[in-house]
């Protein structure tokens, strides 16, 4: 099975999916689009000036770099700073989430499912954005380019006397100091910021543009039964869904601790339900879905293929499955070593992270696998 009919395969389900998705009113209309991308600008510049607030530090004997509670505790800038950071990268994730979903029909369909207008629309919003955004980028690139050359070559022409040479070793300290005590973090915001802005000024851009106009809501009516391999597959999306929903907003709140640990139970409630119903709920899902897939797929090679689609569409099933079975095991053998403690030996320091990726993995193959799985009674 080639790459490219596997990714052709993967984007006609995804576009069937999506013509056969209800819309959301609420989402679609023109008040709400413009209230997201309002958000969304409104907490980008947010996230921005919080992460140009250093984080004050020490430096031990030892060369090791601690960050200054003392101080941190007597100016109330810090703790403002860190409750505003973590509700800004809040408001700012979900609002390009349903963003995503409000402006979907528009961005992921093909041409000949969309009039002229939206078409239009979308096309000048991709290229004004995508122009902006590289415009951006190639100012700061010259900013930091004349410091590191001119600023440099100037101070030490004037050997460091001088006001100007003084404001300029100003600002390098701050600039090292932005970074100074959490370097990994603060360069993933960073950078995160920079990927959000990259891709969420288009989709702003055609919002604002599209909520001029009042979108029409197809009516979605189900024209013919469901087989139950399709209804099993339903079953398995809604419940994923509903899955990623509840933890992708528990690890939200997580996002700003100081804000929502003041509350008590809006913090640890979610975080008791996760252990004692997400993560169950997430294995019988797993363990459901794949003795599903298997079954079916046992039986449809029993019964011989109807045609060469139904084949492929069994062989790509097949394929995923199989991944995701390795995905899994992968992810139950880390834990197992991880609570019999082998990761106490330095060595095996790769198991965690190991058993992560894998699980993150592990939800788009059997995803796809049930996207095909649902196709296998089609002539």
């Amino acid at each position: 099975m080639s790459k490219s009919s596997i990714y052709t395969e993967l984007r006609n389900a995804r576009i069937e999916r999506i013509l056969n998705a209800k819309q959301s009113r609420v989402l679609t209309s023109p008040w709400m689009r413009r209230l997201l991308s309002i958000i969304a600008v409104i907490s980008s510049y947010v996230v921005l000036a919080t992460l140009l607030i250093p984080t004050p530090y020490t430096i031990s004997k030892t060369n090791r770099i601690y960050a200054d509670y003392e101080l941190i505790e007597k100016n109330w800038l810090y703790g403002f700073r860190d409750i505003s950071q973590g509700v800004a990268l809040l408001l700012l994730i979900w609002s390009f989430v349903l963003l995503r979903m409000s402006m979907r029909r528009v961005t992921l369909l093909p041409d000949e499912y969309l009039d002229e207008l939206q078409i239009a629309n979308r096309d000048w919003a991709f290229k004004a954005g995508y122009l902006v955004v590289r415009r951006i980028g190639l100012g700061v690139a010259l900013l930091f380019g004349f410091l590191a050359t001119f600023g440099n070559a100037f101070v030490g022409f004037t050997a460091g006397y001088g006001p100007t040479p003084k404001t300029f070793r100003a600002i390098e300290r701050y600039i090292s100091d932005l970074s100074m005590e959490d370097p990994f973090g603060f360069y993933f915001k960073g950078f995160m910021l920079l990927a959000f802005v990259a891709y969420s000024f288009p989709i702003i851009l055609l919002a604002w543009r599209e909520a001029r106009f009042t979108e029409s809501v197809p009516e979605v009516q189900q024209t013919k039964e469901l087989s139950e391999k399709e209804r099993n597959a339903k079953f398995y999306f809604s419940s994923l869904k509903w899955l990623v929903i509840f933890m992708a907003i528990y690890f939200s709140l997580a996002l700003t601790p100081k804000l929502f640990m003041t509350f008590g139970g809006l913090f640890y409630l979610p975080l008791i339900l996760l252990i004692y119903v997400g993560i169950p709920g997430s294995l019988i899902l797993f363990t459901w879905a794949s003795v599903t897939t298997a079954k079916s797929l046992i039986e449809v090679r029993k019964e011989g293929f109807k045609s060469t689609i139904q084949k492929r569409w069994a062989n790509i099933t097949t394929g995923f499955l199989t991944l995701t079975l390795v995905l899994g095991m992968t992810v139950g053998g880390s834990m197992m070593a991880i609570f019999a403690r082998v990761d106490n030996n330095p060595r095996f320091g790769f198991l965690l992270p190991m058993a992560l990726i894998a699980g993150l993995l592990m939800i788009p193959a059997q995803a796809i696998s049930m996207t095909f799985y649902a196709k296998l009674d089609r002539e």
